[in-house]
């Protein structure tokens, strides 16, 4: 039997901080509930910049056409939908329509996305790093030794034009890695190497603090595979309409990404308590985020999770969201008797 515990960050840490009952369903009960459907257009869009990479790369120097793009998007999506990955929110060419029209706004390629195309070193990079567990932590992980956390990220390098960068990342508390974006123009060094990664949101999520940290716990594994850590960390949100607010760049040092890892170390503890505690008593795991677990039941989704709660199969029976809800059992996203949804 394997000593190892394998976790994505996107897929796990990730999913588990949004709703650990949802979670719980689809990792250890082999169910598929809303993590699936909300990864439509993220899917989309880190297919779009890898594709596009791809295509610079094949063609020596050419960038696509946004007719192409449809063109691919339109392909891939078909792929998505087969595999029954897709988006209760929009029809497909409105999906396909807003995230074309992020990459390529009026028919032209964003100069963001020109500049991440043109300095992308590796589309879709893949990490996995063995991390050591003691021995005094054996109980917490399930008797497992080791943990291989894994992610997925793109590797820039600013060019003969680097960008200019509006926010930064300020910390408020570095003890528990929270923090907000703020104002602090700067412009990029040619030839510096940035960790990148694309949100399918706007800046004001309420899970940013959640994507620094994943960033942050990215370049911990990049320094392990290269020896030395990138110049920064970039937040790209597609769906942000203010051009300003689109990037975020987040400072990186040694201590930052150390502390960033031991943060996400005692994320898979929680996981793996999440995991033990739905074996036992299915019942027993709290729905809602995992950053509000101290609020009253009904108060424990932001704005962003309640619009993911409506796709996930497991709310006909979820305390948390029908309480939540203006008229509980009795609302149309939770009455089985509408047939127009449920």
């Amino acid at each position: 039997m394997s000593d190892i515990i394998e976790v994505s960050y996107s897929g796990d840490l990730l999913a588990h901080r949004r709703c650990r009952r949802a979670w719980a369903y689809e990792k250890r009960a082999g169910f598929h509930p809303y993590e699936v459907v909300q990864a439509m257009e993220g899917r989309l869009v880190h297919h779009a910049m890898e594709w596009l990479t791809r295509r610079y790369q094949d063609t020596s120097g050419c960038h696509a056409s946004v007719e192409e793009l449809k063109t691919q998007m339109e392909h891939y999506l078909r792929v998505l939908w087969a595999r029954g990955i897709r988006t209760a929110f929009a029809s497909k060419e409105e999906t396909i329509e807003r995230v074309v029209g992020n990459l390529y706004p009026s028919g032209k390629i964003d100069p963001i996305v020109k500049v991440v195309v043109e300095g992308a070193l590796h589309t879709e990079y893949e990490l996995r790093a063995v991390q050591k567990v003691l021995p005094a932590d054996l109980a917490e992980f399930s008797g497992k030794s080791r943990i291989l956390l894994t992610g997925v990220l793109d590797l820039v390098i600013q060019q003969q034009n680097p960008l200019n960068f509006t926010q930064t990342w300020k910390w408020d508390s570095l003890d528990q890695l929270d923090g907000h974006s703020m104002e602090s123009p700067f412009t990029a060094a040619t030839g510096e190497i940035e960790i990148w990664d694309y949100k399918g949101t706007r800046a004001s999520t309420p899970f940013v603090n959640d994507y620094v940290r994943q960033l942050l716990t990215y370049a911990a594994l990049y320094r392990d595979r290269a020896g030395s850590l990138p110049a920064r960390c970039i937040l790209f949100f597609i769906n942000e309409p203010r051009i300003d607010q689109r990037l975020l760049a987040i400072d990186v040092d040694s201590h930052l990404v150390d502390v960033a890892l031991a943060w996400t170390l005692d994320q898979v503890r929680l996981l793996q308590g999440t995991a033990k505690t739905f074996e036992a008593h299915p019942e027993a795991v709290m729905a809602g985020e995992l950053a509000k677990e101290q609020e009253p039941l009904g108060k424990r989704l932001s704005e962003e999770g309640t619009r993911q709660c409506t796709v996930c199969a497991f709310r006909f029976d979820c305390h948390e969201y029908i309480t939540h809800l203006n008229g509980g059992k009795q609302h149309p996203d939770v009455d089985l008797g509408n047939i127009y949804k449920n």
